[in-house]
């Protein structure tokens, strides 16, 4: 038992390497590896044990940073990580059920991954507090495989390879090869060039205001200092937190000052209803004209973040169409996704990252965005708070952010894509059913395990 302890320690140590402020992403390669030589034959009662010290280790690492969101709230923070390590116990005790079932071989490897996969899913997408981040899908950068299969099909292939590795000889062959093919797979995402097509000229600004004039400053001074005529301006989440357009002074000053500039503009602002609700909106307008208001889909947990919206359509205008996710709705894969599906050209994101939340979230949290442009080969800009206002290419390579905390005001070419990836039309659907998969499986293990047990009984009823 001392050895697997050891393994699953050594497992969760390899994980916080992957992510920032660290960031070595091709550690998620090996990372989950003695995790799953850990658990392997193990007893079900101690995998459990084994998968629950892997989570506490790694997410109390490597989300130490809720401590600053939370402002230090001991029990909030320990239950918030304890609830994710039980999805790791959770992976941990099925696994070692399937071992002791299937024995070493490909159906013991299989299933790691499909029930990896089952119960990441809906850790991170469906379960009520649901969190995507920390998955070795995200950690790994975005691959060529990325529009194919998406994080979640990336994650899967991860943890097949490993769980290859830890089995027979042919199997051990296979998961050596898989796993080479994933790290060519990186190296190849990175030297791909993104086609600019015809280019969006975009400014999108840093700042932590909530303040109109401020803004408005900022912006015309990156005009001044980059002497060009910008197509789009992008203004983080809650730049403007109240419904402008209720503002008598201030809309028709915002409306005549995107005239002047001759720009589009999206601003992170609200928009309230008759029944005394509200919306997180990105507000798309040029003059007077708006184009389009989005209401933020993933609303954030314990805060008061408004009323959650359900539409996620694309912003048509006469020149282009874009997608405007609110900040937490870029971690989940289905905002985008549909917004792409909807004719979406490019994509601009307003997003709070608060200051004192720290760098580790901020660089965290960035990553996600590019393998949100990854699955669905869109270019993507984000205007934060404080980090990290950054664009992406359509395979997910970030080209150019602005130092985190400092304001700013990052200028850059957006390139506009039309086609849809494999991904956006069907790839969105494996990690459904891999989910699937893995409930039928696991309830047909626990059959037969009863099963087992009435056949054991009985024969020592007939002794």
């Amino acid at each position: 038992m001392g050895i697997r302890i050891l393994l699953a320690f050594f497992s969760a140590c390899l994980g916080m390497l992957v992510f920032p402020p660290v960031g070595w992403h091709l550690i998620a390669i090996i990372a989950w590896l003695p995790l799953i030589l850990a658990v392997g034959g193990a007893k079900p009662s101690h995998a459990l044990y084994l998968g629950l010290l892997h989570g506490v280790l790694f997410y109390g690492v490597t989300m130490s940073w809720l401590f600053d969101v939370f402002d230090g709230s001991l029990y909030l923070v320990v239950t918030l990580i304890s609830i994710m390590a039980l999805f790791t116990g959770l992976f941990a005790r099925g696994y070692a059920v399937a071992y002791l079932r299937y024995s070493r071989g490909w159906i013991a490897a299989i299933f790691a991954a499909v029930w990896w996969t089952g119960v990441e899913f809906y850790r991170g997408e469906l379960f009520y507090l649901k969190f995507p981040w920390m998955t070795p899908g995200v950690g790994l950068e975005p691959t060529w495989l990325t529009p194919l299969v998406g994080v979640y099909g990336l994650g899967f292939l991860l943890m097949m390879g490993a769980a290859m590795l830890c089995q027979k000889n042919r199997q051990r062959c296979f998961g050596a090869i898989l796993l080479v093919a994933m790290v060519a797979s990186v190296l190849m995402q990175k030297r791909r060039e993104a086609s600019l097509g015809e280019s969006v000229l975009v400014a999108a600004v840093q700042a932590e205001e909530s303040d109109l004039d401020h803004y408005i400053k900022l912006t015309k001074y990156a005009k001044a200092a980059s002497d060009q005529d910008f197509d789009l301006v992008i203004w983080p989440e809650y730049a403007l937190p109240y419904d402008i357009r209720k503002d008598k002074r201030q809309w028709p000053q915002l409306t005549r000052f995107s005239t002047e500039m001759g720009a589009e503009m999206v601003v992170g602002t609200q928009t309230s209803d008759d029944d005394g609700g509200w919306y997180n909106t990105a507000l798309a307008f040029y003059g007077e004209q708006v184009f389009g208001e989005h209401y933020k889909n993933h609303t954030v947990h314990f805060f008061d973040d408004g009323v959650a919206g359900t539409e996620a359509k694309a912003v048509h205008t006469p020149r282009w169409s874009y997608g405007t996710p609110i900040c937490f709705d870029s971690d989940y894969q289905d905002v985008i996704r549909r917004m792409v599906a909807d004719g979406a050209e490019f994509l601009v994101v307003p997003t709070m990252d608060a200051m004192h939340w720290g760098a580790k979230q901020q660089y965290q949290h960035s990553e996600l965005f590019r393998h949100r442009a990854a699955e669905n080969g869109r270019w993507i800009i984000v205007a934060a708070t404080s980090g990290l206002t950054q664009v992406i290419d359509s395979n997910g390579n970030r080209l150019s952010s602005l130092p985190i905390i400092d304001e700013g005001v990052l200028v850059s070419e957006l390139g506009r894509q039309s086609g849809l990836t494999f991904y956006t039309r069907m790839g969105w659907v494996f990690p459904w059913m891999a989910m699937g998969v893995a409930v039928v499986w696991m309830i047909w293990l626990f059959v037969e395990g009863l099963v087992d047990r009435r056949r054991s009984e009985v024969k020592v009823d007939e002794a």
